[in-house]
């Protein structure tokens, strides 16, 4: 068997629906052949979706149906395996992986709480919407935090995942499916191709099981002084598993014009850096690196913040990008991002955020995790 993606629906969200027809369009682009379980036929109401007793019998009910449609296919695990689910197909794509000791990839559009018996450790991704009438956000979290799962809010949506608003929520399949297609492609951080300063190629998988902090930085920015307290922030807690990386640019007022060894030069000496600087590249427009596509896809840009350099940086903007609020590009120099030990990239912080703020979270991630 090669690989495989099979589409689980939600009672009364069909495979036609956009998230599972979508899902199903990018699995098939990359090769996977797709089957569909078709739970047509189960009488139900928005009362019954709150029922426990009616989903544990929809349940058993729907996995009968999933090992007719795939009892024959033996092992699935043995090629490249994804579920893709909602509502309750969440929970009995997750029931019938657990029941068959399947190692699948599991995204899981609108799951229900019920899915906490079943899904493994890091299991699955979530799409999860906070307003949502039949599953408990607060719940889902915990789940998610217990289970160590990538868990995506799509703010004021419903079941559907939709918020009412037409172009919120064309947005917001944007960003679900590119986490999807992440997924299916089996993206990771630690696989995209970075340059050392000597120009060789190579990628992150050395610094995989660490905490990482991610920056694009310049030498000649009012920000600059930054590096001080980064290079502070990386002795305090590079014997924890943290580590930061460095990625000069010079993209914003031209403030890197140096060559990588004259950037590198300028740090040692001016601010005593150990950590590791990569050569320089692009974090916006047609010659960015993969890294920040990837960086930016996982966190958009939220705000400035509030602060003395937050009302900076935005009376600057205003003037020479408008509209620099709608798009998840880099906004400045010293930019960052936060990686954990799993690989996701977990929070970004733009330059106006205090480092007191970035410290907090770099312990969080090293301490606690």
């Amino acid at each position: 068997m090669g690989k495989l993606a099979v589409i689980f629906p939600g009672v009364g969200y069909t495979k036609d629906r956009p998230l599972l027809y979508y899902a199903g369009k990018l699995a098939s682009a990359y090769g996977y052949e797709l089957k569909f379980m078709d739970f047509s036929g189960i009488e139900w109401s928005k009362e019954k979706l709150k029922d426990r007793a009616f989903l544990l019998k929809t349940l058993d009910h729907c996995l009968n149906i999933t090992e007719k449609v795939l009892g024959d296919i033996v092992p699935l695990s043995e090629g490249e395996t994804v579920f893709i689910s909602k509502s309750i197909g969440t929970v009995v794509a997750t029931a019938y992986a657990k029941k068959k000791s399947l190692n699948v990839k599991q995204i899981c559009f609108s799951p229900l709480e019920m899915i906490g018996s079943f899904v493994d450790e890091e299991g699955a991704v979530l799409f999860c919407a906070d307003e949502d009438p039949f599953a408990d956000f607060a719940s889902l979290e915990r789940i998610a935090k217990d289970k160590k799962l990538e868990m995506y809010r799509i703010a004021g949506g419903n079941h559907s995942l939709e918020t009412g608003d037409v172009f919120k929520d064309i947005d917001n399949m944007r960003f679900m499916m590119g986490h999807v297609n992440d997924v299916i492609k089996d993206t990771d951080i630690y696989r995209l191709p970075v340059r050392k300063m000597d120009g060789s190629l190579t990628d992150l998988s050395g610094y995989k099981g660490k905490v990482l902090l991610i920056i694009n930085t310049a030498t000649g920015c009012g920000f600059t002084p930054q590096y001080e307290r980064i290079e502070k922030l990386y002795r305090t807690y590079k014997d924890k598993g943290f580590e930061v990386l460095d990625f000069p640019c010079n993209q914003f007022d031209k403030q890197a014009p140096g060559t990588d060894s004259e950037i590198h030069s300028f740090c040692t000496a001016r601010y005593d850096i150990s950590f590791d600087q990569f050569a320089k590249i692009d974090v916006n427009g047609p010659n960015e690196a993969e890294l920040y596509t990837y960086l930016k896809s996982k966190q958009g840009f939220h705000g400035f913040g509030d602060s003395v350099d937050a009302e900076f940086m935005r009376k600057k903007l205003l003037k020479t990008v408008p509209g620099y609020e709608n798009t998840p590009d880099i906004k400045w120099n010293f930019t960052k991002f936060l990686i954990n030990r799993q690989g996701k990239v977990i929070a970004r912080f733009e330059v106006s955020e205090g480092m007191d703020i970035v410290e907090q979270a770099v312990i969080k991630e090293t301490e606690e995790n």
